[in-house]
């Protein structure tokens, strides 16, 4: 569902420099709006790209928030920074949209929420398992958005809570940028059944596009007898397990065939992993190849079998669209420095 008016709508991106934040902001501006580009530190005094206003937002700071939401129809919260503050960022935030009147709001949340749920996993299910500080935090800051959306005095509100998978794309540190350094430092390889889960994988790209069609929707919400609030999954049209997508950006960067690394020898890496780690930080030579290995908490994720339904999103237009071949050759992969 895409919806483009005669005139530009108005909103705030905050992070608008992050990896997600950026294209977002890209997108919204090539999509409609005049886009107010959120960054904790002072704008730069480059030339903006049409459509985008580079504007100081400090979330820890209340009157600068205020200032950056003045006058906008539309907030995209996609900042991320230290999960200790994300809360209380969130709860300064709706402070602002509220005495300003703002009426929408597209929140970034996580599929961390769900913990360690295994299965068809749809956006009704609680969370099962042990939850880490950042699926806390993003569950914290839902609770607050839900409140904020559904006050019975402001009955024009409609909010977008987004739990994307795993965002990868030109810019991603850890799914994009690292993953290809480990692997071109000879640290990875194919994990066998320990890596055999279903990769929620999403491009970026898609991430931009779906929140442009989205924001339309939301401010035409009422009309179009959308909620107060909606709930959605983001993850794209394919999900090949952990192995097939390390070894298709293998392929892709020119690295060799990934080696078999299961069973015995994986354990083997991870023992190795922490002596290295711990040596690097003493400041000791050590292998930076030991370093990169896996930790055990990625090959828990690596090893789930769970597949987060993205039916809701698709009843509404907005499901994702980009492929892995097509994800990959959007993708720019740094050179590696080993």
């Amino acid at each position: 569902m895409t919806l483009y008016p005669d005139t530009r709508r108005s909103a705030l991106v905050t992070g608008a420099t992050g990896f997600i934040g950026s294209v977002v902001t890209a997108s919204m501006a090539a999509g409609g709006y005049t886009v107010r580009a959120g960054t904790r530190r002072s704008p730069s005094s480059a030339v903006s790209p049409e459509g985008i206003v580079p504007t100081p937002c400090d979330l820890d700071d209340l009157a600068q928030t205020r200032g950056a939401v003045a006058d906008v129809e539309l907030v995209v919260h996609a900042a991320y920074g230290d999960e200790a503050a994300m809360v209380a960022q969130c709860r300064l935030l709706l402070q602002a949209m509220t005495e300003a009147s703002v009426p929408a709001l597209v929140y970034f949340s996580s599929i961390a929420v769900y913990g360690d749920r295994t299965g068809v996993i749809d956006e009704g299910m609680p969370p099962a398992g042990s939850l880490g500080a950042y699926a806390r935090a993003k569950i914290e800051c839902e609770t607050l958005i839900d409140a904020w959306a559904r006050d019975p005095s402001h009955p024009h509100r409609r909010v977008l809570i987004l739990r994307p998978g795993i965002v990868y794309g030109t810019g991603s540190r850890f799914w994009t940028d690292k993953l290809a350094e480990r692997i071109a430092a000879g640290a990875w390889g194919n994990f066998g059944r320990a890596a055999d889960g279903p990769a929620p994988l999403v491009h970026v790209d898609d991430i931009g596009a779906l929140v442009a069609g989205a924001g339309h929707a939301l401010l035409a919400g009422q009309s179009l007898g959308w909620p107060a609030l909606t709930v959605l999954n983001v993850v794209g049209p394919e999900t090949p397990t952990w192995n097939v997508y390390f070894s298709a950006v293998a392929q892709r960067i020119g690295a060799q065939r990934l080696p078999s690394l299961g069973g015995m020898r994986l354990g083997f890496r991870q023992f190795l992993a922490v002596a290295a780690k711990i040596g690097r930080r003493l400041g000791l030579a050590g292998s930076k190849r030991a370093a990169l290995a896996p930790t055990r908490a990625e090959m828990a994720i690596f090893g789930r079998d769970a597949v987060y339904s993205t039916q809701a999103a698709a009843n509404l237009g907005l499901e994702a669209r980009i492929g892995l071949d097509e994800g990959l050759a959007r993708t720019l992969f740094p050179q590696p420095k080993l």
